[in-house]
């Protein structure tokens, strides 16, 4: 074979992504609270109020959202929405995983999440992400889709790094991550043998594991998400627990063990401590309720981006 001879050549690097989207929905409701404290491992959140008004609570911040307002809420990031009784609202939500670390991190240190009608953020995205809701009403393709969901992203970096120099992700941050990651791993791996206990010792076998001292690795983490490692341990305990029981049938003493408890009984009372109900009640009330849940392991099915 022959090739042809260049006397000049601009060559660029392969572009890859793994891009997904998930939990996207239009919901309605009057009943109050709309989702309990929760948060996304690795997901930005857009919110978008369509008719009424929520209050959004986003770490210790309360902020009043209005019909057309947005909240983004970058990952690792507690946070529920209310309504208050007699109040109807509709909003629309989607949940983006891969976004670029600079606009993550800029989200975050910023701690701006509430873009009213008229900030500059919210001129920048209202109209791509109504442009996404209406692609996923009508069934569009897929590259419709995330051609919206990809305006959504340059909005977003076009606001926070106006200047489109991507900066490297600084050290601290980027250890964090690999410390939350890590501790979603005690979680997904639980099962496996010799898995490390949850009771103690964990977080030294974290540090040890990433070359770095115990207290090293509990600062940059509370500096970095404005939670100790074991609240954030906690949480994502109490949110596969809760995501297993309304989306499986697996039974008690399977999730119990798959989220590290020893024994049903301790799981029983640690999620009646986290949830003011029991597992067995929680499983009949909610009943696929929980689509505001992102699950440690994603595996996008059939009818997912």
């Amino acid at each position: 074979m022959r090739f042809a001879e260049y006397t000049d050549m601009q060559t660029f690097p392969n572009v890859t992504s793994d891009l997904y989207l998930y939990g996207m929905h239009v919901s309605r409701t009057t009943r109050g609270r709309v989702c309990d404290r929760h948060l996304h491992h690795r997901m930005i959140e857009v919110n978008l109020v369509l008719e009424g008004r929520q209050t959004a609570i986003v770490g210790n911040t309360r902020l009043v959202q209005h019909a057309g307002d947005l909240v983004i809420i970058p990952p690792m990031k507690a946070h529920e929405f209310r309504v208050e009784h007699g109040e109807s609202m509709t909003c629309f939500v989607m949940h983006i995983q891969n976004a670029d670390h600079s606009v993550i991190r800029a989200l975050r240190e910023t701690g701006e999440c509430l873009f009213p009608i008229g900030h500059l953020m919210h001129e920048k995205l209202h109209s791509s992400v109504l442009s996404m809701m209406s692609h996923l009403q009508a069934g569009a393709s897929t590259p419709r889709i995330l051609k919206s969901c990809c305006e959504i992203l340059v909005g977003m970096e076009e606001y926070f790094l106006p200047e489109a120099g991507v900066a490297s992700v600084p050290a601290e941050p980027a250890l964090a991550d690999r410390i939350a990651k890590a501790i979603e791993h005690l979680i997904s791996a639980s099962e496996e043998p010799n898995a490390p206990s949850l009771l103690t010792g964990w977080l030294e076998q974290i540090a040890e594991d990433l070359g770095v001292t115990r207290r090293h690795c509990y600062r940059v983490f509370q500096q970095t998400y404005g939670m100790s490692p074991r609240e954030y341990l906690s949480l994502i305990r109490q949110q596969e627990a809760m995501h297993m029981l309304v989306n499986q049938r697996d039974s008690m003493e399977l999730i119990a063990h798959r989220i590290g408890f020893e024994n049903v009984q301790s799981f029983i009372r640690q999620f009646t401590k986290w949830t003011g109900t029991t597992p067995g009640k929680f499983r009949k009330q909610q009943s696929g309720a929980l689509n505001y849940l992102t699950p440690l392991e994603l595996d996008p099915g059939p009818n997912q981006v």
